[in-house]
């Protein structure tokens, strides 16, 4: 009886968050990016910037995850049980020990953004660069991280992503918009794997899009959209600029702590 409970547990939630994404997607202004769900927006950082924050990830993400500073930590995806994305690595809250970082955030040039195409102010939580290494094996497959409240992320590419094989940014155009397929699937994987926000089914792979664009190229994503890692991933490695955003309304607030409970050891956070 407790396995149904726990299982109707996660059909309802999930049947409510779509509603309630339902009810966000119709209310916004049409344009580009809500109709999408992500916008790419070219010459976002120079490329001298592009190059510094580069060497700050490769200075800083070497070895196991740890804490850095303060709420500054990395995150190495190959330290979880799940196996997945074993090439990502993340150093989050880096605007916190970077200056330049902390005068974007604060500039809210990527809050205006997201504000301006969905009509309501929007908050960071924080930055992370990411590097992700050549994987052709362990990228997570079609999922969302999120229905409702929306989470909103900005990528920027520190590295030119000339072709596929670099590594793309990979979205599904138009699936924030599927609220019954979505729920389809959240109400499958609870009968069977229990994987929350996986989209397994009745995805279309024709539909897929990845981004090809050149080094200081912001792309808007509402990741309520169905995305995957790029599994072809095998040229060279990617280095990329993360805001993590939500509706100022819906937000807790900063800082990020998306992988944190891997640095907790016997209740104390792991020593640099």
């Amino acid at each position: 009886m407790a396995g149904l409970r726990s299982r109707w547990r996660i059909v309802s939630a999930g049947f409510t968050e779509n509603l309630q994404a339902r009810r966000f997607w119709s209310a916004v202004p049409v344009n580009r990016f809500t109709t999408d769900g992500f916008e790419v927006i070219e010459g976002f950082l120079e490329r001298d910037e592009c190059k510094r924050l580069v060497r700050l990830a490769d200075e800083l993400l070497p070895g196991p995850g740890r804490r850095i500073s303060g709420n500054c930590y990395t995150w190495v995806k190959s330290e979880a049980a799940h196996g997945r994305n074993r090439g990502v690595r993340e150093v989050l809250n880096v605007n916190e020990i970077d200056a330049r970082l902390g005068e974007l955030m604060a500039s809210r040039r990527i809050q205006d953004l997201f504000a301006e195409r969905i009509g309501e102010p929007v908050e960071l939580l924080g930055f992370g660069i990411q590097f992700d290494d050549i994987d052709t094996t362990s990228k997570r497959g079609f999922h969302v991280d999120g229905l409702f409240p929306p989470e909103l992320k900005a990528f920027v590419y520190l590295d030119d992503v000339d072709e596929n094989g670099d590594g793309p940014y990979t979205i599904v155009p138009e699936s924030h918009r599927w609220f019954l397929r979505e729920f389809l699937n959240d109400a499958v994987n609870a009968c069977t794997t229990g994987a929350r926000r996986d989209m397994r089914y009745l995805v279309p792979e024709a539909q897929l899009q990845t981004v090809l664009a050149p080094a200081g190229t912001l792309i808007l994503s509402t990741q309520d959209a169905i995305h995957k890692g790029w599994t072809d991933h095998w040229r060279r490695p990617r280095h990329a600029l993360v805001a993590y955003g939500r509706t100022a309304s819906r937000s807790g607030g900063g800082p990020l702590t998306e992988g944190i409970e891997g640095l907790i050891a016997d209740g104390a956070p792991r020593a640099v």
